[in-house]
């Protein structure tokens, strides 16, 4: 099993509702890998109201060459 550590900035849209956005993060995350476990390091808000940036920092198993 190989594992890989990976940190990148993620867009938030707006219709994108608190209550389901681990949802959305773990959906995101399964693209690259199978999900080991996962955290949201900082939240960043933008200047128009497109949405915010999450950064996550993540560790996957068997990852994905994306």
């Amino acid at each position: 099993m190989k594992l890989r550590e990976v940190d990148f900035y993620l867009d938030w849209p707006v219709s994108i509702k608190v209550i389901n956005l681990r949802q959305f993060i773990i959906g995101n995350l399964i693209k690259k890998g199978r999900v080991i476990r996962w955290a949201i390091v900082d939240i960043k808000g933008s200047l128009d109201s497109s949405g915010k940036k999450i950064r996550i920092n993540a560790v996957l198993a068997n990852p994905r060459n994306s």
